[in-house]
Protein backbone atom coordinates (compact mmCIF):
# COMPACT_ATOMS: atom_id res chain seq x y z
CA UNK A 1 0.00 0.00 0.00
CA UNK A 2 2.33 2.77 0.61
CA UNK A 3 4.37 1.50 -2.58
CA UNK A 4 1.13 2.34 -4.42
CA UNK A 5 0.66 6.23 -2.18
CA UNK A 6 4.75 6.24 -3.35
CA UNK A 7 3.94 5.49 -7.13
CA UNK A 8 0.67 8.10 -7.28
CA UNK A 9 2.76 11.41 -5.27
CA UNK A 10 5.84 10.52 -7.90
CA UNK A 11 3.56 11.02 -10.81
CA UNK A 12 1.59 14.13 -9.31
CA UNK A 13 4.28 16.14 -8.29
CA UNK A 14 5.52 15.63 -12.08
CA UNK A 15 1.93 16.43 -12.87
CA UNK A 16 2.39 19.79 -10.62
CA UNK A 17 5.71 20.73 -12.54
CA UNK A 18 4.36 20.27 -16.13
CA UNK A 19 1.67 22.89 -14.83
CA UNK A 20 3.69 25.42 -13.57
CA UNK A 21 6.63 25.43 -16.62
CA UNK A 22 3.33 26.20 -19.05
CA UNK A 23 2.90 29.20 -16.61
CA UNK A 24 6.29 30.20 -18.06
CA UNK A 25 5.60 30.46 -21.55
CA UNK A 26 4.79 34.09 -22.88
CA UNK A 27 1.81 34.88 -24.89
CA UNK A 28 1.32 34.10 -29.33
CA UNK A 29 2.41 36.94 -30.93
CA UNK A 30 4.84 37.01 -34.24
CA UNK A 31 7.53 38.25 -32.40
CA UNK A 32 7.49 35.74 -30.03
CA UNK A 33 5.00 32.95 -30.89
CA UNK A 34 4.57 30.81 -27.78
CA UNK A 35 1.62 30.40 -25.31
CA UNK A 36 0.32 28.13 -22.96
CA UNK A 37 -3.23 27.12 -22.34
CA UNK A 38 -5.89 25.56 -20.64
CA UNK A 39 -8.40 22.90 -21.58
CA UNK A 40 -10.97 22.28 -18.94
CA UNK A 41 -13.98 19.90 -19.54
CA UNK A 42 -16.36 17.11 -18.79
CA UNK A 43 -17.81 14.29 -20.83
CA UNK A 44 -20.33 11.57 -20.88
CA UNK A 45 -20.32 7.96 -22.42
CA UNK A 46 -23.16 5.53 -22.94
CA UNK A 47 -22.74 2.27 -24.02
CA UNK A 48 -25.49 0.93 -26.22
CA UNK A 49 -26.78 -2.78 -27.71
CA UNK A 50 -25.06 -4.03 -30.52
CA UNK A 51 -21.42 -2.79 -29.48
CA UNK A 52 -22.74 1.24 -29.94
CA UNK A 53 -21.16 3.77 -28.46
CA UNK A 54 -22.62 7.81 -27.94
CA UNK A 55 -20.30 10.35 -26.11
CA UNK A 56 -21.79 14.29 -25.49
CA UNK A 57 -18.80 16.60 -24.40
CA UNK A 58 -17.73 19.99 -23.04
CA UNK A 59 -14.75 21.69 -23.45
CA UNK A 60 -13.88 25.42 -22.09
CA UNK A 61 -10.27 26.47 -23.17
CA UNK A 62 -8.10 29.56 -22.04
CA UNK A 63 -5.42 31.12 -23.82
CA UNK A 64 -2.98 33.83 -23.06
CA UNK A 65 -1.02 31.97 -20.22
CA UNK A 66 -4.42 30.69 -19.22
CA UNK A 67 -5.63 34.07 -18.69
CA UNK A 68 -8.06 34.55 -21.94
CA UNK A 69 -11.18 32.51 -22.24
CA UNK A 70 -11.54 31.35 -25.79
CA UNK A 71 -14.13 29.39 -26.46
CA UNK A 72 -16.39 26.75 -25.84
CA UNK A 73 -16.39 23.07 -27.33
CA UNK A 74 -19.63 21.28 -27.88
CA UNK A 75 -19.00 17.50 -29.54
CA UNK A 76 -21.64 15.14 -30.09
CA UNK A 77 -20.11 11.91 -31.36
CA UNK A 78 -20.77 8.04 -32.04
CA UNK A 79 -18.87 4.79 -32.72
CA UNK A 80 -19.64 1.66 -33.82
CA UNK A 81 -17.27 -1.57 -33.48
CA UNK A 82 -17.31 -2.87 -36.21
CA UNK A 83 -14.88 -6.11 -35.56
CA UNK A 84 -12.74 -7.46 -32.19
CA UNK A 85 -9.78 -4.90 -33.63
CA UNK A 86 -11.23 -2.54 -35.86
CA UNK A 87 -14.04 0.70 -34.35
CA UNK A 88 -15.87 3.48 -36.79
CA UNK A 89 -15.98 6.46 -35.62
CA UNK A 90 -18.23 9.89 -36.09
CA UNK A 91 -18.64 13.37 -34.33
CA UNK A 92 -19.95 16.95 -34.71
CA UNK A 93 -18.23 19.86 -32.80
CA UNK A 94 -19.75 23.00 -32.28
CA UNK A 95 -17.66 25.90 -31.01
CA UNK A 96 -18.38 29.07 -29.67
CA UNK A 97 -15.22 31.39 -30.23
CA UNK A 98 -13.92 34.84 -29.61
CA UNK A 99 -13.46 35.17 -33.47
CA UNK A 100 -17.37 33.56 -34.86
CA UNK A 101 -18.76 30.32 -34.54
CA UNK A 102 -17.28 26.87 -36.41
CA UNK A 103 -18.67 23.53 -37.12
CA UNK A 104 -16.47 20.87 -37.33
CA UNK A 105 -17.49 17.42 -38.99
CA UNK A 106 -15.42 13.91 -38.79
CA UNK A 107 -15.05 10.68 -39.69
CA UNK A 108 -13.19 7.63 -39.29
CA UNK A 109 -11.57 4.56 -37.33
CA UNK A 110 -9.67 3.28 -34.70
CA UNK A 111 -7.50 -0.09 -34.59
CA UNK A 112 -6.51 -1.50 -31.50
CA UNK A 113 -4.01 -4.08 -30.00
CA UNK A 114 -2.87 -5.37 -26.77
CA UNK A 115 0.24 -6.98 -26.18
CA UNK A 116 1.56 -7.81 -22.53
CA UNK A 117 0.45 -5.00 -20.01
CA UNK A 118 0.10 -2.35 -22.99
CA UNK A 119 -2.97 -0.99 -25.39
CA UNK A 120 -1.81 0.44 -28.47
CA UNK A 121 -4.52 1.65 -30.69
CA UNK A 122 -3.92 3.80 -34.24
CA UNK A 123 -6.84 6.34 -35.05
CA UNK A 124 -7.68 7.57 -38.51
CA UNK A 125 -10.14 11.13 -38.85
CA UNK A 126 -10.94 13.17 -42.00
CA UNK A 127 -12.72 16.09 -40.68
CA UNK A 128 -13.91 19.21 -42.25
CA UNK A 129 -14.26 22.20 -40.35
CA UNK A 130 -16.65 25.32 -41.62
CA UNK A 131 -16.45 28.98 -39.99
CA UNK A 132 -18.78 31.70 -39.64
CA UNK A 133 -18.46 35.10 -39.13
CA UNK A 134 -20.47 37.78 -38.17
CA UNK A 135 -18.54 40.69 -40.09
CA UNK A 136 -19.54 40.64 -43.74
CA UNK A 137 -16.00 41.69 -44.83
CA UNK A 138 -14.81 38.33 -43.44
CA UNK A 139 -14.77 35.27 -45.37
CA UNK A 140 -15.86 32.05 -44.52
CA UNK A 141 -12.98 29.39 -43.48
CA UNK A 142 -13.93 26.01 -45.04
CA UNK A 143 -10.68 23.88 -44.36
CA UNK A 144 -10.13 20.20 -44.56
CA UNK A 145 -7.63 17.98 -42.08
CA UNK A 146 -6.11 14.52 -42.20
CA UNK A 147 -5.33 12.88 -38.16
CA UNK A 148 -3.35 10.33 -37.63
CA UNK A 149 -3.13 9.44 -33.87
CA UNK A 150 -0.75 7.06 -32.22
CA UNK A 151 -1.84 5.90 -28.96
CA UNK A 152 -0.85 3.45 -26.34
CA UNK A 153 -1.45 2.88 -22.48
CA UNK A 154 -0.86 1.04 -19.48
CA UNK A 155 -2.36 0.54 -15.97
CA UNK A 156 0.35 1.98 -13.44
CA UNK A 157 -1.89 0.53 -10.38
CA UNK A 158 -6.13 -0.76 -9.84
CA UNK A 159 -7.32 2.90 -10.37
CA UNK A 160 -4.55 5.13 -12.28
CA UNK A 161 -3.81 4.29 -15.91
CA UNK A 162 -1.23 6.11 -18.13
CA UNK A 163 -1.50 6.86 -21.96
CA UNK A 164 0.96 8.80 -24.37
CA UNK A 165 0.33 9.76 -27.58
CA UNK A 166 1.34 11.59 -30.77
CA UNK A 167 -0.84 12.85 -33.56
CA UNK A 168 0.40 14.37 -36.77
CA UNK A 169 -2.73 16.76 -38.55
CA UNK A 170 -2.44 17.81 -42.01
CA UNK A 171 -4.30 20.48 -43.63
CA UNK A 172 -5.45 19.51 -47.18
CA UNK A 173 -3.81 22.65 -49.39
CA UNK A 174 -1.65 23.78 -46.16
CA UNK A 175 1.74 25.40 -46.81
CA UNK A 176 3.60 22.28 -44.74
CA UNK A 177 2.54 18.62 -45.48
CA UNK A 178 1.93 18.22 -41.37
CA UNK A 179 -0.04 21.55 -40.35
CA UNK A 180 0.40 20.85 -36.28
CA UNK A 181 1.60 17.92 -34.23
CA UNK A 182 -0.14 16.79 -30.92
CA UNK A 183 2.22 15.16 -28.34
CA UNK A 184 0.56 14.01 -25.46
CA UNK A 185 0.84 12.29 -21.57
CA UNK A 186 -2.06 11.98 -19.60
CA UNK A 187 -3.40 10.04 -16.42
CA UNK A 188 -6.67 8.76 -15.76
CA UNK A 189 -7.72 8.04 -12.62
CA UNK A 190 -10.89 5.76 -11.29
CA UNK A 191 -12.87 7.68 -8.88
CA UNK A 192 -15.80 5.54 -8.92
CA UNK A 193 -17.78 2.53 -11.50
CA UNK A 194 -18.63 5.20 -13.39
CA UNK A 195 -16.28 8.53 -12.69
CA UNK A 196 -12.88 8.71 -14.31
CA UNK A 197 -11.05 12.21 -13.79
CA UNK A 198 -8.60 12.90 -16.93
CA UNK A 199 -5.21 15.07 -16.20
CA UNK A 200 -2.92 15.88 -19.18
CA UNK A 201 0.00 18.05 -20.59
CA UNK A 202 0.18 18.64 -24.39
CA UNK A 203 3.10 19.88 -26.16
CA UNK A 204 2.18 20.96 -29.98
CA UNK A 205 4.51 22.75 -32.12
CA UNK A 206 2.34 24.48 -35.09
CA UNK A 207 3.88 25.04 -38.72
CA UNK A 208 0.74 26.99 -39.77
CA UNK A 209 2.52 29.93 -40.63
CA UNK A 210 4.66 30.56 -44.02
CA UNK A 211 6.68 33.59 -41.88
CA UNK A 212 7.11 31.29 -37.99
CA UNK A 213 6.58 28.77 -36.33
CA UNK A 214 4.30 28.15 -33.22
CA UNK A 215 4.54 26.70 -30.06
CA UNK A 216 1.48 25.88 -28.00
CA UNK A 217 1.63 23.85 -24.23
CA UNK A 218 -1.64 22.56 -23.14
CA UNK A 219 -1.92 21.72 -19.87
CA UNK A 220 -6.16 19.95 -19.14
CA UNK A 221 -8.19 18.34 -16.97
CA UNK A 222 -11.54 16.30 -18.06
CA UNK A 223 -14.09 14.73 -15.94
CA UNK A 224 -15.47 11.67 -17.45
CA UNK A 225 -18.70 9.91 -16.96
CA UNK A 226 -19.74 6.26 -18.55
CA UNK A 227 -22.97 4.61 -17.95
CA UNK A 228 -24.48 1.35 -19.46
CA UNK A 229 -27.82 1.78 -21.57
CA UNK A 230 -30.26 -0.48 -19.59
CA UNK A 231 -33.00 -1.64 -22.06
CA UNK A 232 -36.62 -1.45 -19.49
CA UNK A 233 -38.37 -4.70 -20.05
Amino acid sequence: MKNKLFQISKYSVGIAMLFCSTLLIAQTSKSDPNDSQGWYGAGVKIDLPKKWEVTIDYQSRFINNMRTYNGSYFTLGGSKKVSPLLTALADYRLVLADNGLYHRFSIGSEAERKWSRFDFAIRLLVQNRLQDFDELEKANDNSGYWRTRFLAKTALTKKLNLYVSTEPIMKFGGNYFIDNIRNTIGFKYKISDHTRIDLFYIYRPDFAKTTYNRLFQVVGINIDFNFKYLNPK
